[in-house]
């Protein structure tokens, strides 16, 4: 499951740049170098794909391929738990019973920001017969 998504980077009339994502068309940044754009371009996908997650809306797979923005590797493991959980229909509630925490936990399990542990990660994909697997690809430079 990857969770890199393709932007584009288009220069606008003021001379900023905008970075937009054509599948979470919530993130779009801007910059006013093509390097502050697109460093400002993680933050601008993680709160897109935050607001997904608190709305109860589905992730959009990612792309593969270059000028794409790849999530750090806790916010696709969380990602991959959100994703499970919805495949099976599955409320926080079923997984911290199953987990045997409150729920609370869970929230903070899916909470894209909060420094969870990856063996509890592991655990819950576990409790939902899900595996999380790990690809290391070539990493692509950004233009």
């Amino acid at each position: 499951m990857a969770f890199g998504y393709r932007y584009t980077l288009e220069r606008q009339e003021n001379g900023w740049w905008l970075v937009r994502f054509p599948k979470v068309p919530e993130a779009l940044t801007e910059g006013e170098t093509k390097d502050e754009a697109l460093s400002n371009s993680d933050d601008a996908l993680v709160t897109a794909l935050e607001g997904y997650i608190k709305s109860g809306r589905a992730i959009p797979l990612g792309d593969h391929g270059e000028q794409r923005e790849v999530l750090p590797s806790l916010v696709t493991a969380k990602l991959a738990v959100y994703c499970a959980m919805k495949d099976l229909g599955w409320t926080k509630q079923r997984l911290a019973d199953a987990l045997h925490m409150p729920e609370n936990s869970v929230r903070r399990l899916l909470n894209l920001r909060h420094r969870s542990h990856m063996w509890i990660i592991d655990e819950a994909m576990a409790k939902m017969k899900r595996q999380l697997d790990i690809e290391l690809t070539p990493r692509t430079h950004r233009n």
